[in-house]
């Protein structure tokens, strides 16, 4: 009787109206205080709240009333029980949508490429090193940090003693360290042409194909990397890598290619995937350099090539040097002049490697032999090819001879005429 009455004076409170004042409200039972919610369960539980015959009769009838206008009680068998979870910006959107937040993939200063020497943020693995069920206490959880079935049967949870405990916290201790220890250690490239740059780099071997086949036998270097930007409608200026690279085997077999893309090392496999399939084969005197002299033009770029015996060595444009290496050729000079652009000095170079005319193939085309002077033999000319069919016995046609523009300086040193220019410098007396 006692908790009945309790009860119906906390009710007013519970449903939120002074005492004496009547009204209607819906209230489930779990917004009920825990004392409140075990003395109504007693009073409903002592059977109905009507009884004739006892003097309590009033009281009863006075609480059915409070009841029936303030509150509405289901059974406790039908009692609703809902979990509340407070819903906000972080339970709203996903995972990925909060990173792209943090790390501003999506903001309207990266697509029109501001912010491009600013230090660029990347996204964290926040589960790494952490194991879902693991604490400080050691429990062992099945189905979460231990296995659920073991020898057929489920496991119980169970703690771990204080000693295997200790152990797993100096484990995971010295994995994290060994972890920034990785993050922290700077990788080491092989040094390219300077310090600074990535001209002359090795990048490998290319990437195996589809069917299987392998390139171990072929390095790439790299020639140029360039930051570009493209100028669009929606995102402003966009910025790509342009890498500019060349492989060979060191046989003869060479090619380069252009691979661009918007971080630098998809640029670099891209561009080294794609020059093995453009292939050149370098024909090379006696495997060491090149038949004849070449000099050519490609757009504004001039390059001048010599034949060298063996021992000169490769003394030429640095970019040359690498290109020949992959060819291999070893013995060669070379001079570059007008436009230094790297793409075109180095279509440039292809080009005339590609096109020069072998020994035979010189002495098939005019039918007559094809000689060499070579300084160990002195004036004697040695025969380095003969043509296949028949030797020409009238001599050749003036129009066939070609019409090769001599560079003076360079007559003027072979003949020892070229003097220094303070050769004839009168110095004062001192």
């Amino acid at each position: 009787m006692a908790a009945a009455v309790r009860a119906a004076g906390l009710l007013p409170a519970l449903c939120g109206a002074p005492a004496g004042h009547l009204w209607s409200r819906k209230v489930y039972l779990n917004t009920f205080p825990t004392a409140s919610t075990l003395a109504l369960k007693t009073v409903l539980s002592n059977g109905p709240l009507s009884s004739p015959g006892t003097r309590d009769n009033h009281h009863f009838s006075s609480l059915s009333h409070v009841l029936q206008t303030h509150c509405w009680i289901s059974s406790p068998s039908n009692s609703v029980c809902q979990q509340y979870r407070p819903y906000s910006f972080f339970t709203k959107l996903t995972a990925d949508e909060l990173w792209k937040g943090a790390l501003a993939e999506t903001g309207a200063g990266a697509r029109k490429g501001r912010g491009k020497r600013t230090k660029k943020k990347k996204r964290k693995d926040l589960n790494r090193g952490q194991i879902i069920g693991e604490g400080h206490s050691g429990f062992l959880w099945p189905g979460l940090n231990v296995p659920l079935l073991k020898d057929g049967a489920v496991q119980i949870i169970a703690q771990r003693s204080k000693e295997e405990q200790e152990k797993v916290k100096a484990d995971m201790i010295q994995q994290r360290e060994e972890w920034d220890r990785k993050r922290k250690m700077k990788v080491k490239r092989e040094r390219g042409w300077s310090g600074g740059t990535w001209g002359g780099v090795s990048l490998g071997p290319p990437d195996p194909g589809p069917n299987g086949e392998t390139y171990e036998d072929f390095d790439t270097r790299i020639l140029e990397v360039r930051n570009v930007f493209n100028m669009t409608a929606k995102e402003g200026r966009k910025r790509s890598v342009r890498v500019l690279v060349a492989v060979g085997n060191g046989k003869g077999a060479a090619g380069f290619a252009i691979g661009k893309a918007t971080e630098r090392m998809d640029a670099f496999r891209k561009a080294k995937n794609r020059a093995v399939h453009y292939l050149h084969y370098i024909e090379r005197y006696e495997g060491h350099t090149i038949f004849h002299d070449i000099s050519l033009t490609f757009k504004r770029t001039h390059i001048k090539m010599k034949k060298q015996p063996r021992g000169y060595g490769l003394r030429c444009h640095r970019a040359i040097i690498t290109i020949c290496r992959l060819i291999g050729i070893r013995d060669m000079y070379a001079k570059v002049s007008g436009s230094l652009n790297m793409l075109n000095l180095t279509r440039g170079l292809f080009h005339g490697l590609a096109r020069q005319e072998t020994h035979q193939q010189l002495a098939d085309k005019k039918s007559l032999h094809v000689v060499e002077f070579r300084d160990e033999c002195g004036p004697l000319p040695i025969v380095v090819a003969s043509p296949r069919g028949g030797l020409r016995k009238d001599p050749e046609p003036e129009d066939d001879v070609p019409d090769v523009k001599l560079d003076w300086e360079e007559v003027k040193a072979a003949q020892g005429m070229k003097r220094s220019v303070w050769s004839g410098l009168k110095r004062a007396a001192t």
